[in-house]
């Protein structure tokens, strides 16, 4: 079935700008008459904290995001992303990469120094190749988007040297899944999405339509995120944490208890009241 996704990492509790971007999520789904799906992006266990999946999880019952099915673990399908890989290693766009960061060191478009390297040798990252590829998408809130990787970031990894899947493999064959036919996540994962449409051309899969919307920022002008130290959301403020997150997507939310808040929203709902540039956000404040 058709839906909607939201796909948190459970390096750490919710926070303000993670339960903004959910709620937008999941506004959109249910205005599109889409379930909401949960996903968990847990490949990177070193980042992942104990605890924080279940955290999550609770803070978005709290605040009335009920996702629909089973949650997903990227944990979970590594089978999908090996079959992936094997796939494109079969069309020859792969090749092993042993190149050190500090040999890559100011140079922001990997140079294809390891690209006649098909073969697997030990201790290298796989890439993908992406030639001269370029790649052209409508973001729903961005407006139209073009970019020729090979200008941009050049191939780029999708298996790491120390052995996970990386995130723009793994994220392209799970939002690839034809039942996932819209993203709606934060502005600062833009540029990623055109590495994740041309690995998804590559393997054959659909494209989901997307919606990049702008990111929280503190007082310093950094996004809100757990490596800024945004504070956790008290779930026991549920409601004025909605309100808030509300208000800074466009609504001007009337007074009403949780629930029939979030119905209200859902028919209220409308990308077009969302601007595209990132927005401050003070959290005392609210």
């Amino acid at each position: 079935m058709a839906a909607g996704r939201f796909a948190p990492s459970p390096t750490g509790p919710l926070h303000i700008g993670s339960l903004y971007t959910a709620l937008a999520s999941f506004l959109d789904a249910r205005a599109e008459g889409l379930p909401w799906r949960l996903r968990f992006d847990d490949l990177d266990a070193p980042r992942n904290q104990p605890g924080a999946e279940s955290r999550i999880l609770r803070s978005l019952e709290a605040h009335g995001l009920h996702w629909d099915g089973p949650v997903e673990r990227q944990s979970e399908r590594l089978d999908l992303y090996q079959a992936a890989l094997e796939k494109l290693q079969r069309r020859a766009k792969l090749f092993h990469c042993t190149c050190s960061r500090k040999a890559l060191a100011g140079s922001p478009i990997y140079p294809g120094h390891c690209r006649g390297q098909i073969a697997p040798v030990p201790n290298a990252a796989i890439r993908v190749r992406v030639d001269d590829a370029a790649v052209e998408f409508i973001d729903l809130v961005q407006g139209r988007q073009h970019a020729r990787l090979g200008a941009t970031v050049g191939d780029f990894i999708i298996k790491r040297r120390d052995g996970p899947f990386a995130y723009q493999l793994a994220t392209a064959v799970d939002d690839g899944n034809p039942n996932i036919v819209r993203v709606l996540r934060g502005r600062d994962l833009l540029a990623n999405t055109p590495r994740q449409l041309h690995v998804m051309a590559l393997l054959g899969l659909p494209a989901p339509t997307y919606a990049h919307i702008p990111v929280l920022l503190n007082t310093a002008g950094q996004k809100w995120s757990k490596q800024t130290e945004a504070p956790t959301v008290n779930d026991h403020k549920h409601l004025a944490n909605i309100r808030a997150c509300l208000m800074l997507l466009g609504l001007q939310p009337p007074d009403l208890d949780l629930d029939t808040l979030i119905e209200w929203a859902s028919a209220h709902w409308s990308l077009d009241r969302i601007g595209k540039r990132n927005q401050a956000f003070d959290p005392s404040l609210s």
